[in-house]
């Protein structure tokens, strides 16, 4: 028999949570996903270093979801309607929310040392001095 026979059909329907795992090296997401064609509750361990490529792969999982043409382009999917932040499980840490024309969130924690550099960032980019409010 192939290897073939033994991989199982997994499609990803819904992301309903993600966390870390208990000991911190991994974040665990909690699906509703097509398991050998039954809808199934599942949770799946992803390495903390493949955590961002997972999180890209499944926000571009729409049918519909544009392919890029270039080595620049983005796929809409990764395209961010809008952000938030509240305060990260640790202290010293910050949680930033990140919402997709999909409707998932993709919280992502960082330190505040990131998130100021972020900021900082952010206000170069859009041409906004940070620290003060845009009318």
């Amino acid at each position: 028999m192939g290897m073939e026979a033994d991989k199982v059909k997994v499609s990803v329907e819904e992301v309903k949570e993600s966390n870390p795992s208990a000991d911190g090296t991994s974040v665990v997401v909690e699906t509703a996903s097509i398991v050998d064609g039954e809808l199934r509750d599942t949770s799946i361990e992803v390495r903390e270093a493949d955590a961002p490529a997972v999180a890209v792969a499944l926000l571009n999982t729409e049918a519909d979801a544009a392919k890029p043409t270039g080595p620049n382009d983005l796929p809409d999917a990764v395209q961010c309607l809008a952000a938030g932040v509240v305060h990260g499980a640790e202290a010293g840490r910050v949680r930033l929310h990140l919402q997709f024309e999909s409707g998932q969130v993709l919280p992502v924690e960082m330190s505040h040392a990131a998130a100021v550099a972020l900021c900082h960032g952010l206000g170069e980019h859009t041409a906004t001095p940070t620290g003060q409010n845009r009318k």
